[in-house]
């Protein structure tokens, strides 16, 4: 309805409306005797037109009534004596004083509703940017919001709720002290301020609550709500702003007044009689007094200014009321002239305006003080209108955008500065403003090198922008996303574990790395919100355990090495620092736990002891090989001496064969020595494997006896292999037997051959591998196996199950030993109670040894007188003895040297020399193979015969497995050291 009214006053219909009336009073003017009463009837009108609010239709119409009273007088039809003449004119003054009176009220109430709207515009869109509504409650329990305030607490549309409902918006620990708040200032008109909470659909809510008493509203509360839960920048003071808005709404009190010529007031309306609460004399004559102190000087001074000049009089001052409260009024008054121009009278008229002199003092304080708090927000924010030209900037704004306020505030936009090179953000402010939603973004700054996240907030006015510099978060993300990605690509494992509170909680896990994944097996679905005991088994070091456990108690950090075990079972080891870290000093929320895999250095550690220990023994071993076997080839030499001498006499020939059986079994035991030490001399010569099995067959049954079977699997397209026949025959026929002892109620033996071809190093296994091309044997039993916690140990010397005197723990070493001197290597695969795999790798050989030739040679005996001269290089006097007696039997020229200097100087001189046969190792710095290096130098053709018991890497195991040279073992029979000599003199020839 009140709508309906609005538009109707301000619409072209009531314009004409006007017209008319105005047409009507005028018209009827001449009909009335003398026009007296038609002066006043265009009061009314007047009236009428103010009540569209508009300015200018009220000036346009007492503009015409004043015109038309005066126009009526011409066409009035009534001729008038000079009495009734002075009464018409005095009439139409009269009449003309009334309609000014109430244009100059009516204007001034237009005026000042329109500056009342326009502050109450302003105080909400105040109380919309500092978040405050107003309420109202009476002692009914009846609680009336504003929409402002009933979206603040959630309640969008309930502008009228109860006083029960809205305490229990609030949590309930405070919902009684809130509701005894309430009634108290109801019913002791005592004041109210204070901040509550309350869950909103966005979370927690901070809300302030104030309130206020009115003396005239005895029986309710008036009040304003804040949401303060981001800020507290506009202060309760907005809520005194808000009530007194309310206030200026009331009719303005005016008060009547009218002047002598002088200057001297000679009447008052009873309204301002009662306004000061004095007589109506005592107001004429002393009005000046009524004044405050501080306007007296100025408003005399102006009033007697337009009494000297006969200029309309307007001014505002304050007046003290009856209470000796002083009100703001506004004064204005106008001179009534006769047909001489001379004042005769002054009308004139005080209106209160002390209410909007309030609420424009209000409006400049919460102005300024809301100016101070966006100048004082730390992030930048400033205004646009409609053409997207500034017309707020704050401090921050200004700084960021390095240009002045005033520069900026000339009908600048943002194109004007720096921020926008591109146009981008332009773009994003017309978007925002054309569809009236909000837009958030981040915009990179690049003159200034800064990361911004803005918010744009329009209105139907323009646009609200809000700049906040993020370049530290943004740095900080970059900074953890880099952190996270090297976390995740390093090849060590990180876990973070959650710290334990109590002694009794063990540490869940909350992240791990890809290495986890890849080293243990797990995911991270698999672990997270676990603990660490997924990864423990029954090997975890116990102790290691108590020493982490302990370290958690005292938050300290822990070194420690852990056997853990990977998702399939199998094991790993794993070395861990793990530190305690926190978010706050003296507090600690998470462990962090680097651990680095060292399963595979464990295995190397262990095959490095292994193989000091077998260096160790093997210098051991060697040592007392070498001279234990230079005692059994003398031995063994003489002892055939006897039984050849001694054929005559059977009573001592047996003795000497007893000499000759004990100096064998010496010489076994020390190969077998040197064999698990890699320092035998081996005779490697170009083997088919396949037919060195065929030839052991019929042995290696009889060695199983009849309760077993042997199945033999050899391959057809077999590699020749460079090895020692003997030593390889031995080493299977040794794996035969083990196999036959772990099968004691009888069972299978098989073994097969194939070729095998390794393209890359293999460093996973037990021993490690070179790349290249292999014959395999394999050695497969379906006995009791070796249970797994022996696996590691079965090639270790001295080590055996069997019972004591049973096994001499030789066997497997002597073998492993043996296959390793040989280039190859050997792998043992057993589980308990499903027998035992041994797997031989031997390198492939296309080459044809000189020693596999003089294999094949028949050696020739020696003639007597031959002429053929051997040069024998021994330091040990026996043995040198032994061989040269030999030597010379069979008839050869011996020339014998105790080093190899001396045996230099003779290949120095021009002495005939055909074979060297040398010691290896020999004192005095020269061994017998660079003896026979420097031979060569002298004497290019001459072939060397290497002897030897115990090589210690005199010669090298590659040379001797390639078969380069020709080597005679110790001890070695008369037979075997004439046949190998004559083998060579004949290769030579």
């Amino acid at each position: 309805m009140n709508q309906t009214m609005s538009r109707l006053l301000n619409s072209r219909l009531f314009d004409w409306l006007i017209f008319l009336l105005l047409i009507i009073v005028f018209v009827t003017d001449r009909y009335t005797i003398a026009g007296f009463a038609h002066g006043v009837l265009y009061a009314p009108i007047l009236m009428l037109s103010g009540l569209g609010k508009s300015l200018r239709r009220l000036t346009i119409t007492f503009i015409l009534c004043v015109i038309l009273i005066w126009a009526g007088s011409l066409i009035m039809p009534i001729s008038f004596d000079s009495l009734l003449k002075t009464q018409f004119i005095a009439n139409r003054i009269l009449a003309t004083l009334a309609l000014m009176t109430i244009f100059l009220l009516s204007s001034f109430t237009i005026r000042s509703q329109q500056q009342q709207t326009k502050s109450q515009q302003q105080l909400k869109l105040a109380a919309g940017i500092a978040k405050l509504g107003y309420w109202q409650l009476d002692n009914s329990g009846h609680l009336q919001l504003s929409p402002e305030a009933a979206r603040l607490i959630h309640q969008p549309g309930h502008s009228n709720i109860s006083q029960q409902h809205f305490v229990s918006l609030f949590i309930a620990q405070q919902q009684n002290t809130l509701n005894q708040a309430l009634n108290n200032s109801l019913s002791h008109q005592a004041p109210l301020d204070g901040e509550f909470s309350m869950i909103g659909t966005d979370g927690p809510h901070r809300i302030r609550i104030m309130a206020h008493h009115d003396a005239r509203l005895p029986t309710q509360i008036q009040g304003v709500i804040q949401d303060v839960n981001d800020s507290k920048l506009v202060e309760a003071n907005l809520a005194e702003a808000q009530r007194r808005s309310h206030y200026m709404a009331e009719s303005t009190h005016q008060f009547m007044w009218t002047v002598t010529a002088e200057g001297s007031i000679d009447s008052v309306s009873e309204l301002t009689v009662a306004f000061f609460g004095k007589p109506a004399a005592h107001v004429r004559q002393h009005w000046i007094e009524l004044l405050h102190p501080e306007d007296q000087a100025r408003v005399q001074e102006r009033w007697l200014y337009s009494i000297k000049t006969g200029d309309a009089y307007s001014d505002e001052y304050r007046l003290r009321r009856f209470d000796n409260e002083y009100i703001w009024f506004l004064a204005q008054a106008s001179p009534i002239r006769n047909e001489q121009g001379q004042i005769t009278k002054w009308y004139g008229s005080s209106i209160n305006i002390n209410q909007i002199k309030m609420l424009q003092q209000q409006s400049e304080t919460l102005s300024l003080q809301l100016q101070n708090t966006l100048d004082s927000i730390t992030d930048a924010f400033f205004t646009l209108n409609s053409n997207l030209r500034f017309n707020y900037v704050n401090n921050q704004a200004v700084t960021l955008l390095n240009t002045p306020r005033s520069i900026l505030l000339n009908d600048k936009g943002i194109e004007n500065t720096d921020i926008d090179p591109t146009g981008a953000m332009l773009k994003k402010l017309s978007l925002a403003l054309a569809q009236q939603q909000v837009i958030s973004f981040e915009h990179f700054y690049e003159a200034k090198q800064l990361w911004l996240d803005i918010k744009i907030y329009p209105s139907s006015k323009g646009l609200t922008v809000y700049l906040r510099d993020i370049t530290r978060q943004r740095r900080e993300s970059e900074e953890l996303k880099l952190l996270r990605s090297a976390v995740s690509q390093l090849n060590d494992v990180v876990i973070i574990t959650e710290a334990p509170r109590y002694a009794h909680e063990k540490p869940n896990i909350v992240f791990v790395n890809s290495a986890f994944e890849r080293i243990t097996g797990y995911n991270r679905q698999e672990v997270i919100g676990k603990t660490l005991n997924i990864l423990h088994g029954p090997k975890t070091e116990k102790n290691e355990l108590n020493k982490i456990k302990l370290a958690y108690k005292t938050w300290q950090p822990i070194r420690a090495q852990l056997t853990q075990y990977h998702k399939s079972g199998r094991e790993i080891v794993l070395e861990l620092n793990s530190v305690p870290i926190g978010l706050t000093a003296g507090w600690y929320t998470h462990w962090v736990s680097v651990e680095r895999d060292i399963t595979e250095e464990i295995h190397i550690q262990k095959q490095l002891q292994l193989a000091q220990r077998m260096e160790a023994i093997g210098q051991l071993t060697g040592g007392i090989a070498h001279d234990f076997n230079n005692l059994l080839t003398v031995i063994t030499g003489n002892s055939e001496l006897l039984i050849d001498e001694l054929s005559e006499k059977p009573s001592l020939q047996p003795l000497a064969r007893l000499i000759s059986s004990a100096a064998e079994r010496g010489a076994g035991l020390t190969r077998n020595l040197l064999a698990f030490a890699r320092r035998q001399p081996l005779s490697p010569e170009a083997v088919n494997i396949n037919m060195l099995i065929r030839n052991m067959e019929a042995l290696l049954r009889s060695s199983l006896g009849n309760k077993y079977q042997l199945d033999l699997n050899l391959s057809s397209d077999i590699w020749p292999v460079m090895i020692d026949p003997v030593q390889l025959e031995s080493s299977l026929l040794n794996l035969t037997l083990n196999a036959r002892d772990a099968m004691p109620d009888g069972g299978k033996l098989m073994i097969s051959t194939e070729r095998f071809i390794l393209l890359n190093p293999d460093t996973s296994s037990q021993n490690e591998m070179a790349a290249g091309e292999y014959v395999k044997i394999d050695v497969m039993d379906n006995g009791d196996g070796i249970p797994q916690d022996l696996l590691d140990k079965v090639f270790e010397p001295f080590f055996t199950t069997k019972p004591t005197g049973k096994g001499s723990g030789l066997g497997l070493s002597m073998v492993f030993g043996f296959i390793k001197q040989s280039g190859g290597n050997i792998e043992v695969q057993s589980e308990h109670g499903h027998g035992t795999r041994f797997q031989l790798f031997l390198p492939h050989t296309d080459t044809v040894s000189p020693a596999a030739i003089l294999h094949d040679i028949e050696a020739p005996m020696p003639l007597q007188n031959s002429q053929q001269t051997i040069l024998v290089v021994e330091d040990n006097d026996l043995v040198r003895q032994y061989a040269i007696s030999q030597l010379r039997d069979a008839g050869y020229q011996v020339l014998a040297a105790a080093d190899g200097h001396q045996a230099l100087n003779w290949l120095a001189s021009a002495q005939q020399i055909d074979l060297l046969f040398t010691d290896v190792l020999m004192p005095g710095g020269l061994s017998g193979y660079e003896l026979a290096q420097q031979a060569k130098q002298l004497r290019k053709n001459l072939p060397v015969l290497y002897t030897s018991g115990y090589t210690e890497k005199a010669l090298t195991d590659e040379e001797i497995q390639n078969g380069s040279i020709a080597i005679l073992n110790k001890p070695y029979h008369r037979a075997a050291l004439l046949n190998r000599v004559a083998q060579m003199l004949t290769y030579k020839s």
